[in-house]
């Protein structure tokens, strides 16, 4: 067993020495105002997602760096990265994608203009934020960037929306996408199917940008009730914020409770398992898709299984990783799981690595690892998606989240060690932040001619027209809502 392990990691410690800094060399751009832009790849925007599960895996070579050399070249990136997102968020807190420079040709349909990319409500970006902060506040308690304005309001208004997204059910949410029709989202209003209240968050779009069937996403409230437990231990002890933490403790208990209620199927062969989607009505999806939050990532998302069972993970990821899942395919090159954002027969690394992640052997990981190996990534990275019969056949060449997902496996399992003293060379060069001139935004106020800094300037001046924001009501400064208060 130990000689496999051997050769399974040593093949693949050149792959990940090569593509470890994929995303720090060709999507990171420090910019001067001490926060970081990420795009996603091949698409020149910045997704709160993305580019929190990109960094992720730098997180703890920072903190190694630190500890070896007392200064981290790495640290600045990441708490600037969370700087831009907080701000973002304070822009938009449904937006899912954002731009550098604002832009003043908005779309009032789609929700798109000022910073906004694609205004595409996805459940699984807040988490990922939160993440991606409390981890940056473990691995640097001393860090400034928690206790900044933006980052605590970012995460107030956060909690504000998944409060009001809570009570979608008795018609509290004001989200519907597009803003006038044809409706991308189903019913008849743009906001989606009927759904029944559960104490789940109603999201739109799944972690694919794809819209949702049911209301409630399984796998990314999951995910949120896993990060809501830290948010309400920063909000108690580094904030003194007892209302935050409050909303942030009942807002986990409500989406666990919900889940356990609404979001478990009995199989034929007596099993019980996890739905993808439930509406809270009686329907439930059962499938999974390759982006993570998935119902394959729960043990990745959360290590020590203080949300899901065990064993309903364990008969789900029986199923899921075979042809009851819809988008579970076989192939003459591969086998895994793909999505309905790529169609048939298309199989994504991504869902192959989270495989290999939560194999129940190291057979079962060599087998997956020697799939990727195939798919020629020493030379290409990671791909989005490529077909099972034709490897050659990808979508999304250039996309950085699976190859920072795979270096953060190698890393975990010791078979691949980054080295520090490359990373001052793998830094791209600071560039000038732009200045916005108050004058080009819309912002209720006199022309100025001021250049407003992003991370310092109002986000009232920095949204777009009609942007949708939480109602002040669902704050954590008022009281909690009940089912029965609605």
């Amino acid at each position: 067993m130990a000689s496999l392990h051997r050769r399974m990691y040593g093949r693949f410690r050149h792959i990940c020495q090569k593509h470890f800094f994929l995303t720090l060399e060709t999507c990171v751009q420090p910019l001067d105002d001490n926060t970081t832009f990420v795009v996603t790849g091949d698409i020149d925007a910045m997704w709160i997602r993305d580019s929190a599960a990109q960094l992720h895996p730098y997180i703890a070579l920072a903190q190694a760096e630190q500890k070896a050399g007392g200064q981290s070249l790495l640290r600045p990136i990441l708490e600037g990265a969370l700087r831009r997102q907080a701000q973002f968020i304070r822009t938009d807190p449904y937006a899912n994608a954002f731009t550098m420079k604002w832009d003043s040709a908005a779309d009032e349909r789609l929700a798109r203009g000022g910073y906004v990319f694609t205004g595409n409500y996805e459940l699984d970006d807040g988490p990922y934020f939160f993440r991606f902060m409390a981890h940056l506040a473990d691995a640097f308690p001393d860090s400034a960037v928690l206790h900044e304005q933006p980052v605590q309001e970012a995460t107030r208004m956060l909690l504000a929306l998944y409060r009001q997204e809570q009570h979608h059910a008795y018609g509290k949410s004001q989200y519907r996408y597009p803003k006038s029709p044809p409706y991308e989202l189903g019913g008849p209003d743009g906001q989606g199917q009927p759904v029944g209240y559960t104490g789940m968050v109603w999201g739109a779009f799944r972690p694919s940008d794809d819209a949702q069937a049911f209301g409630y996403n399984v796998p990314a409230n999951f995910f949120l009730a896993t990060t809501l437990h830290k948010v309400e231990e920063i909000a108690r002890s580094s904030w003194k914020d007892v209302d935050l933490a409050s909303a942030a403790a009942h807002l986990r208990k409500d989406i666990l409770q919900g889940i356990h209620k609404f979001a478990t199927s009995k199989r034929p062969n007596g099993e019980m398992v996890y739905c993808y989607e439930v509406d809270g009505l009686g329907n439930c999806s059962i499938m999974d898709d390759a982006n993570v939050p998935s119902l394959l990532s729960l043990p990745y998302l959360d290590p020590n299984a203080s949300s899901y069972d065990r064993q309903i993970y364990k008969a789900t990821r029986r199923l899921i990783l075979s042809k009851e899942n819809p988008w579970y395919f076989e192939g003459n090159s591969a086998k895994g799981i793909g999505s309905p954002h790529t169609g048939s027969d298309k199989v994504w690394p991504m869902s192959l690595v989270v495989q290999a992640m939560t194999a129940d052997s190291l057979e079962e990981e060599s087998s997956v690892l020697s799939i990727l190996e195939g798919l020629n990534v020493f030379e290409n990275g990671l791909t989005e998606s490529f077909d099972v019969n034709d490897p050659s056949s990808i979508t999304r060449p250039w996309f950085g989240w699976p190859n920072s997902l795979f270096g953060e496996h190698m890393m975990s399992k010791r078979g691949c060690t980054p080295d520090m003293s490359k990373i001052a060379s793998k830094i791209p060069k600071t560039r000038p932040a732009e200045r916005t001139p108050l004058s080009m935004i819309n912002s209720g106020e006199e022309p100025d001619d001021r250049l407003d800094s992003f991370y310092e300037a109002d986000p009232g001046h920095l949204r777009r027209p009609g942007v949708t924001l939480p109602s002040e009501e669902f704050y954590p400064h008022q009281h909690h809502l009940t089912q029965h208060e609605h």
